[in-house]
């Protein structure tokens, strides 16, 4: 019913048509006054793989909007309802251009990264899951943070991110077993991390990112449940970058509006603490500056398995062999220039 009422609440205010286009690898986002992160997140996953974008904006007042009208392939739809109501847009925008897609589903300061990421592209880990009979990918929340005070973080617009917060805690953090319920797809949730650490919350850090969207699934709230999936036997991560050099003044004012969830009860614990300490540092002796996918396999922060290892073999070697094959046909077409 929320997903009812919320669709007539949305308006698309882009004027490109939306393709029925089968095999496309769909981006959806939910956002508001996003205009430092978006440039790079959006570039990120349109590199990676992405063909369309569908992103809801709620009340922007920055740049946001005229930003997103300028990129190519992107669809911008609007609602002035209560960010609290931010599942049922997701849920509405899944159903209506999702379906039959595979799915990123994230937020503008979120960077999904898999297994073998470097030599495994978007499109070949979908096609990996597809072949082992997944739905779904589950990913663990991972905050990244600097050395140095959180107001003093910067990052420029259009910037890596990762080259302003590239440090993670390493194992602050606990899987912790759901009461069985015949509804829910998942066994567990991550919670712990910084979050626990420095601000004394107990957050959700699991979430599905990535998914073959089909009639049966929901994602509730936000990506952090999911129901009607086959979830895959590998995992990922989700590069958090929340703690940037506008966290403080965002914090405050999102506890004041009230409209995260359970009346913004995880923003006014942060403003508590930003009010205590202006200049809080979340880095500490244990924090581990991030080296790649292969390092968070290590840790256990994600997942790999023999099939996507086997899998990733197999990728590699072909695109040895490729390339190997233009070194020769372009050392050919020289050899006879240089003969004519």
């Amino acid at each position: 019913m929320r997903r009812v009422v919320s669709s007539f609440r949305i308006r698309k205010i882009d004027q490109v048509f939306v393709p029925d286009e089968i095999g496309e690898i769909r981006l959806f986002m939910v956002v508001r006054n996003e205009s430092l992160r978006l440039p790079y997140l959006l570039k990120y996953y349109f590199g990676r793989g992405v063909d369309r974008a569908f992103v809801i904006d709620n009340n922007s007042t920055d740049d946001t909007v005229s930003f997103l009208l300028s990129q190519k392939n992107t669809h911008v739809f609007q609602t002035r309802e209560s960010y609290n109501r931010n599942d049922a847009w997701l849920d509405f925008l899944l159903h209506r251009y999702g379906e039959g897609h595979w799915c990123i589903v994230a937020d503008a300061d979120e960077m999904l990264m898999w297994p073998h990421w470097k030599e495994l592209s978007l499109r070949e880990l979908c096609g990996f899951l597809d072949g082992e009979g997944y739905n779904a990918l589950h990913s663990f929340v991972l905050d990244m943070y600097s050395d140095k005070p959180v107001r003093l973080t910067s990052y420029e617009q259009g910037g890596d991110p990762l080259l302003s917060a590239c440090f993670f805690d390493p194992d602050s953090h606990t899987k912790v077993p759901i009461v069985p319920c015949p509804r829910l797809s998942q066994k567990f949730v991550v919670i712990g991390g910084v979050r626990k650490r420095i601000f004394g919350i107990e957050v959700c850090l699991s979430n599905f990112p990535l998914v073959r969207f089909g009639p049966e699934m929901f994602l509730s709230p936000g990506t952090h449940f999911i129901e009607g999936a086959s979830i895959a036997d590998i995992e990922g991560a989700t590069l958090h970058f929340k703690f940037l050099h506008d966290f403080n003044s965002r914090a405050v004012e999102e506890a004041e509006r009230e409209e995260h969830w359970d009346n913004a009860v995880e923003y006014k614990a942060y403003a508590k603490r930003i009010r205590q300490h202006p200049d809080l540092n979340l880095h500490y002796s244990r924090s581990t500056q991030f080296a790649g996918s292969d390092q968070l396999v290590n840790f256990g922060i994600m997942k790999t398995s023999e099939n996507l290892d086997a899998f990733v073999e197999t990728i590699v070697s072909r695109k040895g062999k490729k390339k190997v094959r233009e070194i020769y046909h372009v050392g050919k077409a020289m050899d006879k220039e240089s003969f004519q």
